[in-house]
């Protein structure tokens, strides 16, 4: 049987899927909970995380030590760094990058010899077919995780420049470098919620819903099909 972990950053990232999944049982270590339910062949495996890169981390090592989860998904809103992206684009990630830790403290002779972390090709192709089916803008490229929720042009202009990635966000990165170091493949799909510029603040309260609701659809039905 193939599992399927699923992570969220947020509450209303995971609404969505936690309905989906409600026929299943709930499971906690230490303080997360885990929704683990069949959906045919396929067992998934779904949590909040919390906000930020450790939180990430924490539960996509717990999915795959604990759960056996042989790919994992991060699924969620984010802020859009190309001006080829709009509020409510889909961006499936072609790899993840830390916009705040310097890439060369993770290559050459340091551990784990990589800095940016590939998504799975096929999974993110995937998403992209899943978008055009339904008519939602997508884009694929790199996306870039910080300590940050960015809502100022200038940093916004800084990050794009550091990491040449298309959007930016707090999980996804950390959630590669673990798939990375276990050798599973995973992918990013998140739904923008704001310009990640000086309106960032006023467009992610604004659109943080919406996002999340049809990022979780999107991602549901990239389960079904794998």
């Amino acid at each position: 049987m193939k599992t399927i972990g699923v992570i969220c950053a947020m509450e209303s990232e995971f609404e969505c899927i936690r309905q989906t999944y409600s026929h299943g049982t709930v499971k906690n270590i230490g303080l997360m909970s885990f929704y683990v339910a069949q959906q045919g062949e396929k067992q998934v495996v779904a949590s909040v995380c919390g906000i930020g890169k450790v939180n990430a981390a924490a539960c996509a090592q717990m999915m795959i030590s604990v759960f056996g989860a042989e790919c994992l998904i991060n699924s969620g809103v984010a802020g859009a760094l190309s001006k080829e992206l709009h509020i409510m684009d889909i961006v499936a990630a072609t790899d993840v990058v830390y916009h705040d830790l310097e890439a060369r403290l993770l290559e050459g002779d340091y551990f784990p010899h990589c800095a940016h972390f590939p998504t799975d090709p096929k999974l993110s192709g995937l998403v992209e077919e899943i978008c055009r089916e339904q008519g939602v803008p997508c884009l694929c490229g790199r996306i870039a995780s910080g300590e940050q929720f960015v809502t100022d042009s200038r940093l916004k202009e800084a990050i794009i420049a550091g990491t040449q990635a298309i959007s930016v966000e707090m999980e996804g990165a950390a959630i590669g470098h673990v798939c990375y170091l276990n050798q599973i493949p995973f992918t990013v799909v998140r739904c923008m919620s704001d310009g990640a510029d000086d309106n960032g603040a006023m467009d992610f309260d604004t659109f943080v819903g919406k996002a999340a609701q049809r990022c979780a659809g999107i991602t549901l039905e990239l389960i079904a099909r794998m």
